[in-house]
């Protein structure tokens, strides 16, 4: 006889193996991610101009601290994902580090985008700071990235144990970075509206709108997530207790997730070199506004925002890493055009750019989706739970690809004598903002596809490791197996 917790463990493997989570839970579990990406894109848009055109820190300067302050992700990621995976309350595993997080994030937020306000300038004095220094920089851009730790990391893992479905993981991730695309869209309607509407124009009152937008959004889109959307049970048994060093050695020994991870520095890499010198691109190669440059960049991103559902019809018939590759090589085609531009070509710009940019959904929400897929191969060779380990990689890894890339574009110009502050840069500084913006991201992006043209872990393979993985849950439970 069966006891009742036997009796609820088995209805829970049994729901979990049967019951699609819905549109509702997806969505509001999506919600959660729009005010995290408001914050993003602008990290690498408008701080290295603001930083060094209106603050007086140096371009380079800037881009290495950016990329130094990711050192400590490799210090923070791997022991949170670890905690997050066991650590069990009444509230969930990844909820309560969410909530902890929230806080910093907000702070931290306000004084790197904020940092002349009578606030930050008050709390930098009490903490012994004078003004605003290569120091400032590296300490409240190291928190924010801390406070994405605490907050992107859980809710990531989070996502991926919705369910154990291989489309419907897609759909999950879909609905997150669809909510990510509109924060991302906010950020930059945000300017728009301030220069058009108020006259206020430039990065700095970019950022400071940006700021007041999150501190009311985080709380207001966190809590329906929080309050309605359940954590499901874990389909393995938490990870045995290792150091965090042999955590990931064993993360990386899998096969397929080492080829993601590998694929992912180089994708990323790539997109963040490209939004690092956009601003600059517009700027000094076209010579366009900064009112100009806001509708580019507003278009490029509907443009991926619109593109999601047709990367996602695609990856339905040629699986999700034939579909990446697709979208890899439809960016290169329409980047390889865009040293060519100067004054005057800002339509012709402004169409190609569209063109590229609907292939960035496809680097951005099927590669996570092929993450999730990947831990349940972990799941079924060790009987372990391990999802915030393997995020806690895949998020350090992100994070620091974005430095890299930021680190590359901005030194990389600064060393063809590229000036932001200037209106006369030399040819020679604008062409290489011009090939750091395109061809060379491209360039990086294109090694990652033998990586993936022949990714092992298909939808075929994935159906057949869940329904090992449920049978051995059912077993675990005392149910019969079907």
């Amino acid at each position: 006889m069966k006891s009742s917790g036997q009796d609820t463990a088995t209805a829970t493997a049994s729901d979990t193996a049967a019951a699609p989570i819905g549109r509702l839970r997806m969505a509001l579990y999506g919600l959660m991610n729009l005010p995290t990406s408001v914050i993003g894109l602008p990290i690498a848009l408008y701080i290295p101009a603001f930083y060094s055109q209106n603050l007086g820190l140096s371009l380079a300067a800037v881009g290495a601290l950016i990329a130094l302050s990711r050192v400590t992700d490799v210090f923070t990621d791997p022991p949170i994902g670890v905690a997050s995976d066991r650590w069990q309350t009444r509230f969930g595993r990844r909820k309560p580090w969410m909530v902890a997080g929230a806080p910093l994030m907000l702070l931290s937020l306000w004084m790197l985008f904020v940092p002349t306000s009578a606030f930050a300038v008050g709390l930098w004095g009490m903490l012994g700071g004078d003004a605003v220094s290569n120091l400032y920089l590296f300490v409240w851009i190291s928190l924010l990235y801390l406070s994405f730790t605490l907050v992107d990391l859980p809710y990531r893992a989070w996502g991926a144990e919705l369910t154990p479905d291989y489309d419907e993981r897609s759909r999950v991730t879909g609905w997150r970075e669809a909510f990510g695309y509109g924060g991302t869209l906010m950020a930059l309607f945000i300017p728009l509206i301030l220069a058009a509407a108020y006259g206020m124009a430039g990065p700095a009152n970019a950022l400071l709108g940006i700021a007041v937008a999150v501190l009311v959004l985080i709380p207001l889109l966190f809590l329906p997530g929080l309050i309605w959307v359940r954590e499901q049970p874990a389909r393995g048994t938490p990870a045995a207790r290792v150091p965090w060093k042999r955590g990931l050695r064993i993360v990386w020994s899998n096969g397929p997730y080492r080829r993601l991870v590998i694929s992912l520095v180089f994708f990323v890499v790539a997109v963040s070199m490209t939004a690092s010198l956009s601003f600059f691109f517009v700027a000094s190669v076209m010579q366009e506004s900064f009112e100009r440059y806001a509708l580019f960049i507003l278009a490029y991103y509907l443009s991926s925002s619109a593109a999601i559902p047709i990367w996602f019809r695609i990856s339905g018939r040629l699986g999700k890493h034939k579909t990446v590759v697709l979208g890899v090589a439809w960016l290169s085609l329409w980047s390889a055009f865009i040293p060519l531009l100067g004054p005057g070509h800002y339509w012709l710009f402004f169409l190609i750019m569209i063109l590229k940019g609907s292939a960035v959904g496809a680097l951005v929400f099927l590669p996570a989706s092929m993450a999730a897929d990947v831990v349940d191969l972990d799941t079924l060779r060790t009987g372990e739970q391990r999802t915030g380990l393997y995020f806690s990689l895949w998020g350090m890894v992100n994070k620091g690809a974005v430095a890299l890339g930021v680190l590359l574009a901005t030194n990389g110009a600064a060393l063809f004598g590229f000036d932001p502050s200037s209106p006369d840069n030399t040819d020679t500084a604008k062409i290489a903002v011009a090939w750091l913006y395109s061809i060379i991201p491209a360039a990086i992006a294109c090694v990652a596809l033998p990586l993936l043209w022949n990714y092992p872990l298909t939808r075929a393979r994935q159906e057949r490791m869940r329904a090992h993985i449920e049978r051995r849950a059912q077993r675990m439970a005392g149910a019969p197996v079907s």
